[in-house]
Parts: C-alpha cells; structure tokens; sequence
C-alpha cells in the first residue's frame, strides 16, 4: 500500500514504484488517500491523477478515499489542539488507513521519507517496532527536488501551491497539509492568509466559536488575526494556573 497524501513526496513513491522492471512490482497495489476540505485547491484532483496513472502501470489497483476536514473535526471535539499534539492525525488519517491495512492484510506500506526525515523515520521505528515488519521507505536517500522532478515527468503536474515562491525563490509552502494546520508558525499562517484567505477566515471564525486560538502562542494569534470585538476579552483572560489561589 501507498498511503497518498496529496503531497509531492507520496506521489513520488507511487511513481519510483511504478518505474521499476517489472518484476519487482506487485501483484496488487492499494492506494489510500484521506481527503480534507482543507486541503489546496487541485488536492483531489491531484491524487485521482496518481490514481490513474497507477492503474496504467500495475496490474490490479485498489483505491479507497476517505472525506473529512478538520475544521468539522475541532468544531466536534470543541478544542483546537496544541501543535505538540495531533489528535486530527490520529484519528483521520493514521487509524482509518490502519485499519484498512489490517482488513486488506496489506503486507507493505512504502512511506515516502526523504533524506531530511531520516530522523522522522528512526523516530516511527522506535516507537512502534512492529512497523520495521512492513514499513518500508524507499526514497529515504533521496531530496525533494528529486521528488518534483519525477512527479513532473511521470504525472505531468503537481499542486499549485509548490509553485508559490517568496523573493528569495524559496517555496513559500513546503508541505500540502490542511490549509491553516494546527502546527503552522504565525508567519505560515499568515502566508495562507496572503494566498488562500478563504481558508483562513473559516479557522478564524472557529476561533471565535470556540474562544480558542491556533498555533503556541495566543498573543501572537489575536494580535495578529483578532477581531476588535473579541480580542480584547481573549487577550486580557488571565492564565489559569497563575490566576488559580
């Protein structure tokens, strides 16, 4: 199985996988993507693009898409977590795709690590031995200019999103994840204000809804996105730890 995430480096598994001889390609390949609402525009589009292109390189692919978004995900849970902590993860990505691994019996699941997530990699490992049974990372050695290029030839595109560059030419957003997401810095939500701000105004409103903020640290956040009809309240909230007598 190749668990797609609508990045560049998933894609790039599915495509090294789908230019080896023959031989070593399996018989059935799974493919899992679990789709946000969040994410950028072009996602989904870009994942049914992988889907077919698999479907013209291995004999028998078996697709499963699951729909969700995170901001419905807070909403219910009434909490917008702290980056430390991923319970959006957890619960609609990682648990519905193992548990599809374990319906299927998949045997392997090719995770796409680049070099610069070999500690990323150690990390899983050692937290859940049992994954060095059937995880495997096969572009571990490579970069992610290696993924781009790949995509690019065997898929023919990739999100727009990658292209946003800063005046350095650096990308602007080095990861397709939920559009804002829980870990992003204040200066990264910003950028999704600057080029997606339809996505961020719906955080903002949750915000408001649930009087919590997004990212470390709640100062920033209000001053940065506060409305003048809240932040006031929010900001003069004393901490309840030092306020507790």
């Amino acid at each position: 199985m190749i668990g797609l995430s609508g990045g560049i480096n998933s894609m790039a598994v599915l495509c090294w996988l789908a230019t080896q001889p023959e031989e070593f390609k399996p018989d059935e390949l799974h493919l899992f993507y679990a789709h946000f609402e969040e994410h950028s525009p072009g996602t989904l589009e870009f994942v049914h693009a992988g889907v077919e292109y698999a479907k013209k390189h291995f004999k028998n692919v078996v697709y499963k898409e699951t729909w969700n978004s995170v901001i419905e995900f807070f909403r219910k849970e009434k909490f917008i977590p702290h980056p430390m902590h991923a319970p959006c993860t957890r619960a609609l990505k990682i648990t519905p795709a193992k548990k599809y691994m374990e319906e299927q019996q998949i045997d392997v699941d090719l995770v796409g690590y680049v070099r610069t997530e070999a500690r990323r990699m150690n990390r899983m490992l050692e937290k859940a031995p049992e994954n060095k049974h059937f995880k495997e990372f096969p572009i571990i050695d490579k970069d992610n200019d290696w993924c781009f290029e790949i995509v690019k030839k065997e898929i023919g595109w990739y999100p727009a999103i990658y292209d946003l560059k800063d005046e350095n030419g650096k990308r602007v957003f080095s990861h397709n994840n939920c559009l804002p997401c829980k870990n992003m810095t204040i200066k990264q939500m910003e950028q999704v204000k600057k080029y997606y701000p339809e996505y961020l105004e719906k955080a903002v409103q949750l915000s408001e809804e649930l009087k919590q903020y997004w990212g470390r640290s709640k100062n920033d956040f209000y001053t940065k996105f506060g409305r003048e009809d809240y932040e006031k309240e929010y900001m003069e909230q004393p901490c309840p730890i030092c306020s507790f007598d």
